[in-house]
């Protein structure tokens, strides 16, 4: 095995937990068709009930690695369980049932090495959906406290992020589906910096039942996380309204949410 297969200078991170095999195989191959090479695929099995060491056996790609501990711990234990483990200088994130562009490794990859004063580099995501509409995700530009608060996050799915970074914070902080949001918000408070390149890199599904979790009942994790971290970025009333925001949101009947979400974002 060669020094790059051994030590790749990319790992390209991803927690599986029962995705339709399908869609795994899909994503998969996204990241095995990358125009950078340097790079492993590695999978976290977060005990679900996929045969997940056969699907990934089937590509036949030594870039590819499987871990896990026979159990399910949830997404956010998988993620920091598989970052530790990871061979590469840099961490890139891809969920089980998106797509990238053959491109997404090679241009968040480059703009990190060229820009050593940024931590994380986020590609813009499209989202596709069983509604057939195509939303765009991501502003372009640098990432400040202020515009983080006020909805402009990298795409935690679409980023790499240094590894000496992700560990200078100690990793994930342990919140259900708010994971990122208090990841960034550490990261700003440590001084570093994050960017979002203006260019579409990532395809995100996102399927009618998705929405169903976002119900309040589902969010009190975010609602937390931006309580907890708000105050110490300086927020102001504007700021405050991203919380009100999420309550109302998750209160709100499903179909008004899509509706008005297909309304406020950019379309492909």
């Amino acid at each position: 095995m060669s020094s790059s297969e051994n030590s790749p200078s990319i790992t390209v991170l991803m927690a599986e937990y029962n995705t339709d095999p399908d869609r795994l195989r899909a994503a998969i191959r996204s990241i095995l068709a990358q125009t950078e090479t340097d790079f492993e695929l590695l999978i976290v099995d977060d005990g679900g009930s996929n045969d997940v060491d056969a699907i990934a056996e089937e590509f036949m790609d030594p870039r590819i690695r499987v871990v896990g501990y026979g159990e399910n711990r949830g997404f956010v234990a998988a993620l920091n369980y598989g970052w530790r483990r990871a061979r590469g200088a840099y961490i890139a994130r891809m969920d089980t049932d998106d797509t990238v562009e053959s491109s997404y490794l090679a241009e968040v990859f480059s703009f990190l090495k060229e820009n050593p004063e940024f931590s994380v580099v986020s590609g813009q995501a499209v989202e596709f959906s069983t509604d057939g509409v195509s939303l765009v995700h991501g502003r372009p530009g640098e990432v400040s406290p202020k515009s983080l608060m006020r909805g402009g996050a990298p795409i935690h799915a679409a980023s790499m992020l240094r590894r000496e970074a992700l560990e200078s914070v100690g990793g994930y902080p342990v919140y259900r589906r708010a994971e990122d949001l208090a990841l960034w918000c550490e990261l700003l408070l440590a001084d570093r910096r994050l960017y979002i390149l203006p260019k579409v890199l990532y395809h995100y599904r996102v399927d009618a039942s998705d929405f169903a979790k976002r119900r309040l009942s589902n969010r009190g994790d975010e609602i937390r996380v931006r309580l907890r971290y708000y105050p110490k970025l300086g927020a102001g009333p504007r700021e405050y309204l991203r919380v009100c925001q999420s309550v109302a949101s998750g209160l709100l009947p499903v179909g008004l949410v899509r509706w008005i979400r297909a309304r406020m974002h950019v379309r492909a």
